[in-house]
Protein backbone atom coordinates (compact mmCIF):
# COMPACT_ATOMS: atom_id res chain seq x y z
CA UNK A 1 0.00 0.00 0.00
CA UNK A 2 2.64 2.30 1.06
CA UNK A 3 3.97 1.42 -2.65
CA UNK A 4 0.88 2.82 -4.25
CA UNK A 5 0.60 5.38 -1.87
CA UNK A 6 3.68 6.55 -2.98
CA UNK A 7 3.22 6.25 -6.64
CA UNK A 8 0.14 8.20 -6.31
CA UNK A 9 1.97 10.89 -5.24
CA UNK A 10 4.40 11.12 -7.52
CA UNK A 11 2.00 11.11 -10.19
CA UNK A 12 0.14 13.96 -8.75
CA UNK A 13 3.11 15.83 -8.24
CA UNK A 14 4.07 14.56 -11.86
CA UNK A 15 0.96 16.26 -13.50
CA UNK A 16 1.29 19.49 -11.25
CA UNK A 17 4.98 19.88 -12.90
CA UNK A 18 3.86 18.93 -16.26
CA UNK A 19 1.36 21.84 -15.93
CA UNK A 20 3.18 24.02 -14.26
CA UNK A 21 6.23 23.70 -17.43
CA UNK A 22 2.96 24.32 -19.57
CA UNK A 23 1.62 27.30 -17.58
CA UNK A 24 5.43 28.36 -17.86
CA UNK A 25 5.54 27.97 -21.22
CA UNK A 26 2.58 30.05 -22.24
CA UNK A 27 3.48 32.47 -19.57
CA UNK A 28 7.40 33.11 -20.29
CA UNK A 29 7.18 32.18 -23.97
CA UNK A 30 6.11 35.73 -25.07
CA UNK A 31 7.95 37.96 -22.49
CA UNK A 32 11.53 35.98 -24.09
CA UNK A 33 9.93 36.55 -27.36
CA UNK A 34 9.64 40.04 -26.59
CA UNK A 35 13.00 41.06 -24.82
CA UNK A 36 14.55 39.32 -28.18
CA UNK A 37 12.82 41.47 -30.47
CA UNK A 38 13.81 44.71 -28.48
CA UNK A 39 17.03 43.97 -28.40
CA UNK A 40 17.04 43.23 -32.24
CA UNK A 41 14.98 46.05 -32.43
CA UNK A 42 17.35 48.43 -30.31
CA UNK A 43 20.60 47.37 -32.03
CA UNK A 44 19.19 48.07 -35.52
CA UNK A 45 16.78 50.80 -35.11
CA UNK A 46 18.45 52.89 -32.23
CA UNK A 47 17.91 56.70 -32.78
CA UNK A 48 21.40 56.95 -34.63
CA UNK A 49 20.01 54.07 -37.21
CA UNK A 50 24.07 52.30 -36.95
CA UNK A 51 24.17 49.13 -38.52
CA UNK A 52 23.96 45.73 -36.53
CA UNK A 53 26.82 43.51 -36.20
CA UNK A 54 27.49 40.05 -34.87
CA UNK A 55 30.54 38.98 -36.90
CA UNK A 56 32.05 38.60 -33.72
CA UNK A 57 30.93 37.84 -29.77
CA UNK A 58 32.67 41.58 -28.85
CA UNK A 59 30.72 43.16 -31.39
CA UNK A 60 27.28 41.24 -31.08
CA UNK A 61 27.14 42.27 -27.14
CA UNK A 62 28.63 45.54 -27.14
CA UNK A 63 26.90 46.65 -30.62
CA UNK A 64 27.07 51.03 -28.88
CA UNK A 65 28.45 53.56 -30.63
CA UNK A 66 31.94 55.14 -29.55
CA UNK A 67 31.98 58.23 -27.50
CA UNK A 68 32.69 61.74 -28.39
CA UNK A 69 35.55 63.24 -26.23
CA UNK A 70 35.97 66.59 -26.96
CA UNK A 71 32.51 68.39 -25.90
CA UNK A 72 34.21 70.38 -23.06
CA UNK A 73 36.22 71.81 -25.61
CA UNK A 74 33.01 73.31 -27.54
CA UNK A 75 31.25 76.35 -26.63
CA UNK A 76 27.88 75.13 -25.80
CA UNK A 77 26.26 78.41 -27.89
CA UNK A 78 28.27 77.75 -31.15
CA UNK A 79 26.54 78.94 -34.15
CA UNK A 80 25.77 77.70 -37.03
CA UNK A 81 25.86 79.46 -40.73
CA UNK A 82 24.56 77.38 -43.36
CA UNK A 83 22.75 77.01 -46.94
CA UNK A 84 22.10 74.81 -49.97
CA UNK A 85 22.45 76.15 -53.65
CA UNK A 86 22.57 74.54 -57.04
CA UNK A 87 26.16 75.22 -58.75
CA UNK A 88 26.79 75.82 -62.32
CA UNK A 89 27.46 72.70 -62.93
CA UNK A 90 24.19 71.09 -61.78
CA UNK A 91 25.89 70.20 -58.37
CA UNK A 92 23.44 70.41 -55.50
CA UNK A 93 25.86 71.82 -52.35
CA UNK A 94 25.02 71.76 -48.88
CA UNK A 95 27.50 73.78 -46.67
CA UNK A 96 27.69 74.33 -42.81
CA UNK A 97 30.11 76.22 -41.04
CA UNK A 98 30.79 76.81 -37.32
CA UNK A 99 31.23 80.37 -37.18
CA UNK A 100 33.84 79.93 -33.87
CA UNK A 101 35.73 77.55 -35.85
CA UNK A 102 36.37 79.46 -38.69
CA UNK A 103 40.12 77.37 -39.13
CA UNK A 104 40.21 73.36 -39.63
CA UNK A 105 43.44 71.94 -39.75
CA UNK A 106 42.18 68.32 -41.02
CA UNK A 107 39.76 67.90 -44.05
CA UNK A 108 38.03 64.34 -44.21
CA UNK A 109 37.00 63.44 -47.90
CA UNK A 110 34.63 60.51 -48.76
CA UNK A 111 33.26 59.40 -51.85
CA UNK A 112 29.81 57.37 -51.32
CA UNK A 113 28.23 57.05 -54.61
CA UNK A 114 24.59 55.22 -52.89
CA UNK A 115 23.60 53.32 -49.66
CA UNK A 116 25.90 50.22 -51.16
CA UNK A 117 28.82 52.01 -51.09
CA UNK A 118 28.88 51.48 -46.96
CA UNK A 119 28.67 47.75 -47.62
CA UNK A 120 28.75 45.64 -44.40
CA UNK A 121 30.18 42.95 -42.24
CA UNK A 122 29.28 39.09 -41.95
CA UNK A 123 26.44 38.16 -39.93
CA UNK A 124 25.59 42.17 -39.95
CA UNK A 125 23.26 44.59 -41.06
CA UNK A 126 23.99 46.97 -43.94
CA UNK A 127 26.11 49.95 -42.85
CA UNK A 128 24.99 53.65 -43.28
CA UNK A 129 26.09 57.37 -43.06
CA UNK A 130 26.01 56.72 -38.91
CA UNK A 131 28.33 54.09 -39.37
CA UNK A 132 30.78 56.47 -41.15
CA UNK A 133 30.72 58.47 -38.20
CA UNK A 134 30.90 56.58 -35.32
CA UNK A 135 34.10 55.58 -37.52
CA UNK A 136 35.34 59.02 -37.52
CA UNK A 137 34.62 59.59 -33.70
CA UNK A 138 36.45 56.65 -32.95
CA UNK A 139 39.62 58.29 -34.07
CA UNK A 140 39.47 60.43 -31.22
CA UNK A 141 39.91 63.82 -33.36
CA UNK A 142 38.23 67.25 -32.51
CA UNK A 143 36.06 67.89 -35.12
CA UNK A 144 36.15 71.39 -34.42
CA UNK A 145 39.43 71.53 -36.54
CA UNK A 146 38.08 69.34 -39.15
CA UNK A 147 36.37 69.79 -42.20
CA UNK A 148 34.48 66.78 -43.39
CA UNK A 149 33.75 66.74 -47.97
CA UNK A 150 30.93 63.96 -49.16
CA UNK A 151 30.05 63.43 -52.36
CA UNK A 152 27.27 61.63 -53.22
CA UNK A 153 25.20 60.54 -56.32
CA UNK A 154 22.15 59.40 -54.21
CA UNK A 155 19.72 62.02 -53.57
CA UNK A 156 18.54 60.21 -50.27
CA UNK A 157 22.21 59.71 -49.13
CA UNK A 158 22.50 62.96 -49.62
CA UNK A 159 19.79 64.12 -47.08
CA UNK A 160 21.02 61.18 -44.50
CA UNK A 161 24.15 62.95 -44.52
CA UNK A 162 22.73 66.18 -44.21
CA UNK A 163 20.84 65.52 -41.45
CA UNK A 164 23.59 62.83 -40.27
CA UNK A 165 26.14 65.58 -39.59
CA UNK A 166 23.93 67.68 -37.41
CA UNK A 167 25.06 66.12 -34.49
CA UNK A 168 28.73 66.38 -34.11
CA UNK A 169 30.52 69.88 -34.35
CA UNK A 170 32.67 69.98 -37.33
CA UNK A 171 34.11 72.93 -38.46
CA UNK A 172 33.16 72.82 -41.75
CA UNK A 173 30.73 70.66 -43.97
CA UNK A 174 30.50 70.49 -47.11
CA UNK A 175 27.91 67.88 -48.78
CA UNK A 176 27.73 67.33 -52.56
CA UNK A 177 25.08 65.58 -54.57
CA UNK A 178 25.62 65.13 -57.96
CA UNK A 179 24.15 62.56 -60.66
CA UNK A 180 25.60 59.40 -61.86
CA UNK A 181 26.81 60.43 -65.70
CA UNK A 182 29.08 57.18 -66.37
CA UNK A 183 27.36 53.93 -67.40
CA UNK A 184 26.67 51.28 -65.10
CA UNK A 185 29.30 48.79 -64.51
CA UNK A 186 27.93 45.04 -63.18
CA UNK A 187 29.77 44.11 -60.20
CA UNK A 188 30.78 40.79 -61.69
CA UNK A 189 32.68 42.28 -64.41
CA UNK A 190 34.22 45.18 -62.32
CA UNK A 191 37.78 43.55 -62.21
CA UNK A 192 38.24 42.78 -65.37
CA UNK A 193 41.30 45.12 -66.89
CA UNK A 194 39.31 47.23 -70.11
CA UNK A 195 36.67 47.78 -67.09
CA UNK A 196 38.96 48.53 -64.05
CA UNK A 197 40.85 51.09 -66.58
CA UNK A 198 37.00 53.03 -67.41
CA UNK A 199 35.52 52.67 -63.53
CA UNK A 200 39.21 54.03 -62.39
CA UNK A 201 39.44 56.99 -64.56
CA UNK A 202 36.04 57.97 -63.36
CA UNK A 203 36.59 57.83 -59.80
CA UNK A 204 39.89 59.39 -60.13
CA UNK A 205 37.58 62.34 -61.64
CA UNK A 206 35.33 62.39 -58.91
CA UNK A 207 37.81 62.43 -56.16
CA UNK A 208 39.56 65.67 -57.95
CA UNK A 209 36.07 67.38 -58.27
CA UNK A 210 35.16 66.91 -54.44
CA UNK A 211 38.78 67.28 -53.43
CA UNK A 212 39.18 70.56 -55.14
CA UNK A 213 35.73 71.94 -54.74
CA UNK A 214 36.23 71.45 -50.97
CA UNK A 215 39.71 72.25 -49.81
CA UNK A 216 40.32 75.49 -48.86
CA UNK A 217 43.40 76.39 -46.01
CA UNK A 218 43.57 72.89 -44.37
CA UNK A 219 46.88 71.67 -43.57
CA UNK A 220 46.29 68.14 -43.69
CA UNK A 221 43.86 66.15 -45.97
CA UNK A 222 42.68 62.18 -45.66
CA UNK A 223 40.57 60.25 -47.63
CA UNK A 224 38.84 57.20 -46.19
CA UNK A 225 37.06 55.19 -48.53
CA UNK A 226 32.90 54.19 -46.88
CA UNK A 227 33.65 50.82 -46.66
CA UNK A 228 36.31 51.20 -44.33
CA UNK A 229 35.03 50.11 -40.69
CA UNK A 230 38.22 50.01 -38.55
CA UNK A 231 41.11 52.67 -38.00
CA UNK A 232 43.66 51.90 -36.04
CA UNK A 233 44.22 53.91 -32.39
CA UNK A 234 45.77 57.07 -33.65
CA UNK A 235 46.75 56.22 -36.80
CA UNK A 236 45.39 59.99 -38.13
CA UNK A 237 47.79 61.90 -35.98
CA UNK A 238 50.84 59.89 -36.33
CA UNK A 239 50.47 60.98 -40.16
CA UNK A 240 50.02 64.77 -39.37
CA UNK A 241 53.11 64.12 -36.61
CA UNK A 242 55.20 62.73 -39.31
CA UNK A 243 54.05 65.10 -41.87
CA UNK A 244 54.55 67.80 -39.56
CA UNK A 245 58.18 66.59 -38.28
CA UNK A 246 59.13 65.31 -42.05
CA UNK A 247 59.29 68.10 -44.87
CA UNK A 248 59.69 64.99 -47.63
CA UNK A 249 56.89 63.25 -46.59
CA UNK A 250 53.78 64.66 -48.77
CA UNK A 251 51.64 60.98 -49.04
CA UNK A 252 50.95 58.25 -46.57
CA UNK A 253 48.72 55.39 -46.70
CA UNK A 254 48.53 51.96 -43.79
CA UNK A 255 47.96 48.53 -43.98
CA UNK A 256 44.46 47.77 -45.32
CA UNK A 257 43.12 44.58 -44.06
CA UNK A 258 40.06 42.42 -44.73
CA UNK A 259 38.96 39.27 -42.44
CA UNK A 260 40.38 36.89 -44.36
CA UNK A 261 42.81 38.83 -46.40
CA UNK A 262 45.70 40.19 -44.41
CA UNK A 263 46.50 42.92 -47.42
CA UNK A 264 43.78 43.51 -48.68
CA UNK A 265 44.54 46.77 -50.85
CA UNK A 266 46.92 45.46 -53.58
CA UNK A 267 47.22 49.52 -55.10
CA UNK A 268 49.55 49.96 -52.59
CA UNK A 269 53.36 48.40 -53.55
CA UNK A 270 56.67 49.58 -53.71
CA UNK A 271 59.12 48.59 -56.71
CA UNK A 272 62.12 46.44 -56.43
CA UNK A 273 64.70 48.92 -57.98
CA UNK A 274 67.33 46.19 -58.42
CA UNK A 275 67.17 45.49 -62.09
CA UNK A 276 68.03 41.67 -62.96
CA UNK A 277 70.07 40.81 -65.00
CA UNK A 278 67.56 38.06 -66.53
CA UNK A 279 64.00 37.25 -65.99
CA UNK A 280 63.84 33.21 -66.88
CA UNK A 281 60.67 32.46 -68.18
CA UNK A 282 59.33 28.63 -68.33
CA UNK A 283 59.54 27.53 -72.17
CA UNK A 284 56.48 25.49 -73.97
CA UNK A 285 59.14 22.46 -73.60
CA UNK A 286 59.82 21.76 -70.60
CA UNK A 287 62.77 19.62 -71.71
CA UNK A 288 64.31 22.66 -73.23
CA UNK A 289 66.46 25.14 -72.21
CA UNK A 290 64.85 27.73 -70.12
CA UNK A 291 64.35 30.90 -72.36
CA UNK A 292 65.79 34.34 -71.08
CA UNK A 293 64.39 38.05 -70.96
CA UNK A 294 66.33 41.21 -70.31
CA UNK A 295 64.58 42.75 -67.11
CA UNK A 296 62.79 46.22 -68.15
CA UNK A 297 64.35 49.29 -66.23
CA UNK A 298 61.19 50.67 -65.10
CA UNK A 299 62.78 53.78 -63.93
CA UNK A 300 63.84 54.29 -67.80
CA UNK A 301 61.28 55.25 -70.81
CA UNK A 302 59.22 51.88 -72.00
CA UNK A 303 59.12 51.40 -75.96
CA UNK A 304 55.57 50.65 -77.39
CA UNK A 305 56.50 46.95 -78.11
CA UNK A 306 57.71 46.70 -74.42
CA UNK A 307 54.40 48.08 -72.97
CA UNK A 308 52.71 44.48 -72.12
CA UNK A 309 55.90 43.11 -70.89
CA UNK A 310 56.09 45.75 -68.45
CA UNK A 311 52.88 45.44 -67.40
CA UNK A 312 53.50 41.52 -66.43
CA UNK A 313 56.95 42.40 -64.84
CA UNK A 314 56.10 44.99 -62.73
CA UNK A 315 53.18 42.72 -61.06
CA UNK A 316 56.30 40.43 -60.38
CA UNK A 317 58.53 42.81 -59.00
CA UNK A 318 56.05 44.31 -56.39
CA UNK A 319 56.69 44.18 -52.82
CA UNK A 320 52.88 44.91 -51.17
CA UNK A 321 52.29 46.85 -47.86
CA UNK A 322 52.14 43.28 -45.68
CA UNK A 323 55.39 42.12 -46.18
CA UNK A 324 56.94 45.88 -46.22
CA UNK A 325 56.19 46.14 -43.05
CA UNK A 326 57.22 42.97 -41.24
CA UNK A 327 59.01 43.34 -38.04
CA UNK A 328 59.11 47.22 -38.05
CA UNK A 329 57.26 49.69 -35.63
CA UNK A 330 54.19 52.11 -35.24
CA UNK A 331 56.51 55.06 -35.58
CA UNK A 332 58.09 53.56 -38.81
CA UNK A 333 57.83 55.31 -42.05
CA UNK A 334 58.53 53.13 -45.38
CA UNK A 335 58.68 54.29 -49.04
CA UNK A 336 56.17 53.38 -51.59
CA UNK A 337 55.69 53.95 -55.35
CA UNK A 338 51.87 53.42 -55.33
CA UNK A 339 49.36 53.94 -52.85
CA UNK A 340 45.37 52.76 -52.88
CA UNK A 341 43.37 55.30 -51.36
CA UNK A 342 41.52 53.39 -48.71
CA UNK A 343 43.20 55.46 -45.68
CA UNK A 344 45.18 58.09 -47.42
CA UNK A 345 46.58 61.41 -46.28
CA UNK A 346 48.16 64.16 -49.05
CA UNK A 347 49.50 67.26 -47.43
CA UNK A 348 47.30 70.16 -48.14
CA UNK A 349 49.87 72.06 -50.14
CA UNK A 350 50.86 68.96 -52.58
CA UNK A 351 47.23 70.01 -53.77
CA UNK A 352 47.68 73.61 -54.36
CA UNK A 353 50.68 72.48 -56.82
CA UNK A 354 48.99 70.56 -59.25
CA UNK A 355 48.79 67.05 -57.81
CA UNK A 356 45.57 65.62 -58.21
CA UNK A 357 44.88 61.43 -59.16
CA UNK A 358 45.52 61.13 -62.47
CA UNK A 359 42.62 60.11 -64.74
CA UNK A 360 44.88 57.82 -67.12
CA UNK A 361 47.64 55.91 -67.12
CA UNK A 362 50.43 58.82 -66.79
CA UNK A 363 53.65 56.52 -66.42
CA UNK A 364 55.09 56.52 -70.19
CA UNK A 365 52.47 58.72 -71.42
CA UNK A 366 53.45 60.25 -74.86
CA UNK A 367 51.62 62.77 -77.13
CA UNK A 368 50.52 59.59 -79.23
CA UNK A 369 49.26 57.67 -76.65
CA UNK A 370 48.33 56.80 -72.95
CA UNK A 371 50.99 55.15 -70.71
CA UNK A 372 50.97 51.59 -69.24
CA UNK A 373 50.52 52.12 -65.60
CA UNK A 374 49.49 54.74 -63.09
CA UNK A 375 45.95 55.63 -63.24
CA UNK A 376 44.08 56.97 -59.78
CA UNK A 377 45.70 56.48 -56.37
CA UNK A 378 48.62 54.47 -58.51
CA UNK A 379 49.74 57.62 -60.16
CA UNK A 380 49.55 60.22 -57.80
CA UNK A 381 52.88 59.16 -55.86
CA UNK A 382 54.16 59.24 -59.77
CA UNK A 383 52.99 63.17 -60.15
CA UNK A 384 53.79 63.93 -56.52
CA UNK A 385 57.96 62.60 -57.07
CA UNK A 386 58.28 65.28 -59.69
CA UNK A 387 58.49 67.81 -57.00
CA UNK A 388 61.10 69.48 -55.79
CA UNK A 389 60.35 68.79 -52.45
CA UNK A 390 57.35 67.32 -50.06
CA UNK A 391 56.18 64.66 -52.47
CA UNK A 392 57.34 61.70 -50.56
CA UNK A 393 55.12 58.33 -50.50
CA UNK A 394 55.18 56.13 -47.62
CA UNK A 395 53.30 53.66 -46.05
CA UNK A 396 53.15 53.54 -41.68
CA UNK A 397 54.99 50.70 -39.90
CA UNK A 398 53.91 48.42 -36.86
CA UNK A 399 50.32 47.98 -35.98
CA UNK A 400 48.97 50.86 -37.77
CA UNK A 401 46.26 49.53 -40.31
CA UNK A 402 42.75 50.43 -41.45
CA UNK A 403 39.93 47.06 -41.60
CA UNK A 404 37.71 47.15 -44.98
CA UNK A 405 34.20 45.40 -44.83
CA UNK A 406 34.03 42.12 -45.77
CA UNK A 407 30.99 42.58 -47.96
CA UNK A 408 30.69 44.69 -50.71
CA UNK A 409 27.00 45.21 -51.33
Amino acid sequence: MSHMKAFSNWSNFSSRSNKFNRFSGVRFGPILAAILVTLVLFYTTEFRRRSWSCATWATCLRGRPHTYNHWDDVDPDYKIDSFEKNLHDGTLLFHRQTVEYSSPEILILVLAQDADSWSKDYVSTRRNIYDFLDLLVSTNLDFTKVTLGLMTSSREEYDKAVKATERYPFARVQLYYREDQGPKIAFATRHKPQVQRQLRGRIASMRNYLMLRTLRDEQHLVWVDPDIVEISPDMVQTMMGHADRHSSVGIMTALCTKTRAHNYDKSAWALRRQVLDELTLEGEDEKKKKSKTAAIDFMGPIADDQMTAAVEQLSERRVYVGELIENTHDNDLLHVDSVGATILYIRANLVRQGITFPTSNVVGTTWSHEGWTGIESEGICFLASQLANGGGCFVLGGNHHVRHADISV
